[in-house]
C-alpha cells in the first residue's frame, strides 16, 4: 500500500505535459479592412496575466484583405480573412488554460499614426481560436499635417491605408478635416489627391483634426510651428 501511495505521489508530482497551441492576430482598420505591410505592420505582445511575463513578441504583416468581404457585411460568424491577410502567427506550450493579455500598436507608417490597444482573453491548451482568430479593430485614422505658407495641408487615410477620395468607397465627403485656431475651426478640403486636404489657415493654428462621419473613427495631430 505504502509503495501504491509512493508511486501515486511521484506521479502527481510529475509536471503536466504542455500542449502546442496556436495563436492567430489580426488588426482591423475602424470601418476598413485588415492592416498590413502597406502600413508598415503592427506590432504584437502576448503576456501571461498570470504572471505578467512577455510570452511572445512580433508583427502581423501581410495583405489588407478582400474587399469586397470585408466591407459588404458578411453575416455574423464567416470569416473575412483570405489568403494572404495580413497576421501574426505563432504557437504557445501551456499545459493549463492561460489568460493573455494582447496589445497591439500601429500601424508604424507614416510615423507618428500608431495607435494602442490592449485586451486579454483566455487560450485553451491545444484550442486554436476559432474563426479569423483573434482580431481586434483598432480606432483612429492615419493623419499628418504641416503648414505650407499661409495653407495646412494634411494627409488622411483610414489606418489600412485604404484610400480616401471622392466617389470612393471612403468618400472625401464624409470626412471633417479641420485646423484649429484657439477654439475656431478651419475647414481644410479634398485637395485634389487621394487623402489630401488643405486650406488657407490664419497663424497660431495648434491642431488639425480628421472625423470619419460614417465609422467615427477619428485623429489629430498637432502642427508644429
Amino acid at each position: 500500500m505504502k509503495t501504491i501511495l509512493a508511486v501515486a505521489a511521484l506521479l502527481a508530482a510529475e509536471p503536466a505535459f504542455a500542449i502546442p497551441t496556436p495563436v492567430v492576430v489580426r488588426v482591423l482598420s475602424q470601418g476598413a479592412k485588415f492592416i498590413g505591410d502597406g502600413m508598415g505592420g503592427v506590432e504584437v505582445t502576448l503576456v501571461d496575466v498570470a504572471t505578467g511575463k512577455t510570452v511572445k513578441q512580433g508583427k502581423v504583416i501581410g495583405g489588407t484583405g478582400d474587399t469586397a468581404r470585408i466591407m459588404n457585411g458578411a453575416p455574423r460568424g464567416e470569416r473575412l480573412a483570405t489568403e494572404g491577410v495580413a497576421t501574426f502567427a505563432t504557437m504557445l506550450d501551456i499545459d493549463v488554460p492561460t489568460q493573455l493579455q494582447l496589445t497591439v500598436n500601429g500601424p508604424l507608417k507614416p510615423a507618428g499614426t500608431a495607435v494602442s490597444l490592449t485586451t486579454t482573453r483566455w487560450l485553451i491548451p491545444g484550442q486554436p481560436i476559432a474563426g479569423d482568430g483573434w482580431v481586434v479593430e483598432l480606432p483612429g485614422l492615419a493623419l499628418t499635417a504641416k503648414r505650407e505658407g499661409g495653407r495646412v495641408v494634411a494627409d488622411v487615410s483610414m489606418l489600412c491605408g485604404c484610400p480616401i477620395a471622392p466617389g470612393s468607397l471612403w468618400d472625401a465627403k464624409r470626412f471633417r478635416i479641420d485646423a484649429w485656431v484657439g477654439d475656431k475651426r478651419v475647414a481644410l478640403t479634398y485637395a485634389g489627391q487621394t487623402g489630401r486636404f488643405a486650406g488657407e489657415v490664419p497663424a497660431g493654428a495648434t491642431w488639425v483634426t480628421a472625423l470619419d462621419a460614417l465609422s467615427g473613427a477619428s485623429s489629430a495631430v498637432k502642427l508644429t510651428p
